[in-house]
């Protein structure tokens, strides 16, 4: 029979200090208490599409163990990403917090919502991104 693990000792949950999301290996950095604290403004969320929830979770490492205290009625949060290619910035958009309780609004078959950053929210949040002189030549702000 599994253990089931409880919020006080569950490793996610003891974790103190700055949150970041890093994606594309270490490329980007950003800073999720700051985000959170972006979308705390009263703007509603958006409903995910079940396949974006699905990927978003399919695509991280989720903690198995973490997912069944998790509440998956909080909206996870998604941020636009510029990254430079051939000589362009590209533009898309990449889900940075919320995927334990992604996974458990999927375990128990509900509808997962998000906030969506906007640019300007997005660049603010960046710790780190590639080549800081390139984007900031394309959207005038230094990273």
């Amino acid at each position: 029979m599994a253990r089931r693990i409880t919020k006080s000792r569950c490793s996610i949950c003891r974790k103190r200090g700055r949150e970041t999301y890093l994606y594309m290996r270490r490329r980007f950095v950003f800073d999720i208490d700051l985000a959170r604290k972006i979308v705390s403004d009263g703007r509603s969320p958006v409903e995910l599409d079940q396949d974006d929830v699905r990927f978003a979770v399919d695509s991280c490492r989720v903690n198995r163990n973490h997912v069944p205290h998790v509440d998956p009625t909080i909206p996870g949060i998604i941020s636009h990403v510029f990254y430079p290619e051939d000589g362009q910035i590209v533009q898309g958009h990449v889900f940075i917090d919320g995927h334990h309780r992604a996974a458990r609004a999927l375990d128990l078959n509900r509808p997962f919502f998000v906030h969506v950053l906007n640019e300007n929210e997005s660049r603010q949040i960046l710790i780190r991104s590639p080549e800081p002189n390139q984007l900031a030549a394309t959207n005038g702000h230094e990273h």
